[in-house]
């Protein structure tokens, strides 16, 4: 399978991207199915979710190195866990990539195709401090940078109840291929400052978090 990214990015923590290319029907038996995992990618009518569920989940297995059966399970919050293994993880997918992040700690990570069209939407997650970063030529990766980055803080929260603009927080960045910055989730009593990692890959840009 072509992964295009396979980075332990800090001891402990690895990340994997694989671009979609294969034909599903080649992928499907790399899987171990339960009656569950059937049901879940059945119900996906939309071609491009029920491929990115199984792409994912193929990753997810090649990551881990196993022949065993992976139980993956979502919490109360909607956070997905590996019942019958000891890493975290946290899970993307974007047009034609999807992401895998395994860690000893707590994590969260995101993977976005970079389009114009996000313009609509920025007023929505981008605070008044945060628009002072957003620099004219860089603007397109610089909105990005603020949603990846607070994607991935919402992941690793884990819970939900989190505004983009009023809870989740994105400090001054200078655009490159892949650097690091901070940011802070602060709702109520609970308060976390985290560096916020990125990596631009091809029109994508990922982006990461590590307890």
């Amino acid at each position: 399978m072509p992964q295009i990214l396979d980075l332990e990015v800090v001891p402990g923590s690895k990340l994997g991207v694989w671009k979609i290319e294969e034909d599903p029907e080649e992928l499907k038996w790399k899987l171990q199915w339960s009656a569950e995992d059937i049901k879940r990618f059945q119900s996906h009518t939309d071609g491009e979710r029920s491929k990115h569920w199984l792409y994912s989940r193929v990753l997810l297995r090649e990551m881990l190195c196993t022949t065993k059966f992976i139980e993956l399970q979502a919490d109360e919050f909607g956070k997905p866990y590996l019942v019958n293994f000891p890493q975290k993880l946290s899970i993307s997918h974007s047009g034609d990539m999807v992401a895998v992040m395994l860690s000893d700690y707590n994590c969260g990570m995101d993977i976005q195709l970079m389009k114009p069209n996000i313009e609509r939407v920025a007023h929505k997650f981008i605070n008044e401090e945060e628009w002072k970063y957003v620099q004219e030529e860089t603007r397109l990766f610089d909105m990005y940078l603020i949603w990846c980055g607070k994607e991935a803080l919402y992941k690793y929260y884990g819970r939900k109840n989190l505004a983009f603009k009023e809870n989740l927080f994105l400090y001054p960045f200078t655009w490159n291929e892949e650097g690091t910055t901070q940011g802070h989730i602060e709702r109520n009593e609970y308060f976390k400052q985290l560096n916020i990692n990125w990596k631009v890959i091809e029109d994508y840009l990922l982006a990461w978090v590590v307890g």
